[in-house]
């Protein structure tokens, strides 16, 4: 169990990154980028698809997710530097809000911001710092395709 703390208790260095945005990154989505996720995420229930043959056409839709598997990743890969104040750091998961389909020859635009940080302790007293990382995606036609959300966790190790 966690104890949220306020803001104010984050060292001034911490609190001044919320906000900080990357540079915006446009890349064109192509037949086999699709399939190469699609071959990734393939589970056998229909998410994916098991056949390394079946390349997508122009125009075909991209799983739900394509447009940022991982933010955490991605804001990395567009410079956005992630804090990690304590020594141990894991990945506290991914939520997204999936606003229109992607489609094979969409251009996409992708930009980075840290949205939260904040800092809460442990049952035994050890700090705990969350980051929150979005990121934003809109098509060629300046519509939001969808917002990826990250969450880094720092942590103090337990004593020995």
């Amino acid at each position: 169990m966690t104890t949220p703390t306020t803001a104010p208790d984050l060292p001034r260095d911490l609190r001044a990154l919320v906000g900080t945005v990357s540079a915006p990154r446009t890349r064109t989505v192509t037949p086999h980028d699709v399939h190469r996720f699609a071959l990734a995420i393939a589970t056998g229930t229909g998410a994916g698809t098991t056949d390394p043959a079946v390349v997508p056409a122009a125009g075909s839709v991209a799983p739900p997710t394509f447009f940022c598997p991982d933010p955490l990743v991605a804001a990395a890969e567009l410079g956005l530097p992630r804090p990690r104040p304590l020594p141990r750091n894991i990945d506290g998961g991914t939520e997204w809000e999936i606003h229109r389909p992607v489609r094979v020859g969409d251009t996409l635009t992708s930009v980075a911001r840290i949205a939260d940080i904040n800092q809460r302790t442990t049952s035994d007293g050890r700090p705990m710092v969350f980051t929150v990382i979005e990121v934003s995606v809109w098509n060629q036609r300046g519509e939001s395709v969808g917002v990826a959300r990250g969450t880094s966790v720092s942590y103090q190790e337990r004593a020995a």
